[in-house]
């Protein structure tokens, strides 16, 4: 398994998920929903054909060396799981937010169906409503590997082998005591390696960095949205028509940003919080198809400034616009990739132990003095797709950005057909407060849409 692939699998804990999580809400109009048998079938039709969901992790003991890739024999039925949503507790959003805190066991399994029936009133959902969450290890699937497993599993394409995918890892036969002690003999040889090719890429980075070729971010002063999350989870899914974010020159991912820098300085201001001139967004940047990159998940983590000390919407949005394409440049720069491709060599059993040591200190410390980024907004484009589930239509996709130390509030904004989703997930323990800042957004994203692009919220779904 490549190191980055590695990284989420170590990260991700029982109570702390790193998993990729696709929710899926189909209709069923006049028709009947279909049962779990019926959804399992279909499913279990389709998945025969994705190679890419036969496989799972295998670990080798002590970290001493990067997991491996291996078959996963367990039949596609054991994969799904069946949940009875009629009590009257559940929404589609609570159903996400409760299995976004549960990281699946990659090594057992490394995705999962959840099949939630008997909900109703869903807005936007004639009948009915059938909630599927598709949730896949980060090690297996970023957000784009994720939209073409949606596809597999629930388009309207035919049925074919694989299904269009090309790039699926290379599975071996396990030998983790092997491999164990092998990693333990070569640990001295790989660390001076991986030295020699980190010093000299990382040379020739800050060389860039120090001349201005390249712009860095430095880091800043904390908000209260930096203090480690606990295991709890809530979600937000807001939804809003695409039709209000048509029209002038920014992107949804711009407008989106520029909304939630307002969204938070706001927030934060209400909440007694000293002014704060230079909120942070890490955004996930795609590499393109043409860069070399031996990962399956081909993003770079960019800071990108929300400029919410400017008033006007216009110009923030410029502004944010702008610091996006200038943190784009500096992740997507070959010096950059060069510098992060070094660690490719690194031993994993160290990689893993300073992790936990990261971890254990943030866990120890509660907030840090200071954060390169106080939130994260991931976009994600599924308008592409047309799913369906036997005769019902999904009218919904969403998902969730993974909280981790030093991240307690973040944002996923998904486009599917005509609906803009935004989702906010937040840890409840540590940002009591997550319905006024849902409510503070929603508003901020009506505002913004209204000041760049000329629309109106009388529309928007809620």
């Amino acid at each position: 398994m490549n190191i980055k692939d590695a990284e989420f699998h170590f990260a991700s804990a029982p109570h702390r998920s790193t998993d990729q999580y696709t929710m899926i809400v189909f209709d069923s109009g006049d028709a009947q929903p279909p049962t779990f048998d019926e959804v399992a079938r279909h499913v279990e039709r389709r998945a025969e054909h994705v190679r890419r969901l036969r496989i799972r992790i295998c670990e080798v003991p002590g970290q001493l060396d990067l997991p491996r890739w291996v078959h996963d024999r367990l039949p596609v039925r054991d994969h799904l799981i069946d949940h009875d949503l009629s009590d009257g507790r559940h929404t589609a959003a609570s159903f996400l937010a409760e299995l976004s805190s549960r990281a699946i066991d990659a090594t057992d399994r490394a995705w999962t169906v959840h099949v939630g029936r008997g909900l109703t009133a869903v807005d936007g959902v004639q009948g009915a409503a059938t909630v599927v969450v598709v949730q896949i290890s980060h090690a297996l699937a970023d957000g784009s590997v994720g939209t073409r497993i949606a596809r597999a599993l629930f388009g309207r394409d035919e049925i074919t082998e694989n299904l269009g995918f090309t790039d699926d890892p290379e599975t071996s036969r396990a030998h983790p005591l092997y491999d164990a002690a092998k990693a333990a003999v070569l640990l001295p040889i790989r660390w001076v390696r991986s030295q020699f090719a980190m010093v000299r890429t990382q040379r020739k980075y800050v060389a860039a960095v120090r001349t201005g070729e390249l712009v860095a971010p430095r880091s800043v002063g904390s908000t209260s949205s930096n203090i480690h999350p606990d295991g709890t989870r809530t979600v937000h899914v807001l939804q809003f028509p695409k039709a209000q974010f048509r029209g002038g020159q920014h992107t949804v991912t711009v407008t989106a940003l520029t909304a939630v820098g307002a969204a938070l300085s706001t927030f934060f201001a209400a909440h007694g919080e000293p002014d704060h001139d230079d909120i942070r967004a890490l955004v996930p940047i795609a590499l393109a198809p043409s860069v070399p990159w031996p990962a399956i998940n081909r993003t770079l983590p960019a800071a990108v400034s929300l400029h919410s000390q400017l008033t006007g919407a216009a110009e923030r949005a410029s502004a944010v616009a702008a610091a996006l394409s200038l943190q784009r440049d500096h992740v997507t720069d070959h010096r950059h990739v060069e510098a992060t491709l070094a660690a490719e060599n690194y031993p994993a059993a160290l990689l893993h132990g300073f992790g936990r040591h990261a971890s254990s200190i943030v866990r120890r410390t509660g907030r840090p003095d200071r954060a390169v980024t106080h939130t994260v907004v991931t976009s994600v484009d599924r308008t592409g797709l047309d799913l369906v589930l036997g005769s019902g239509r999904a009218r919904l996709c969403a998902g969730v950005a993974a909280l981790g130390p030093g991240c307690s509030l973040t944002h996923a904004v998904y486009g599917y057909g005509e609906v803009i989703a935004v989702c906010v997930s937040v840890c409840p323990t540590t940002v009591p407060d997550h319905s006024e800042y849902a409510d503070i957004l929603r508003a901020s994203i009506n505002e913004t849409c209204a000041a760049l692009h000329g629309t109106t919220p009388t529309a928007a779904r809620r």
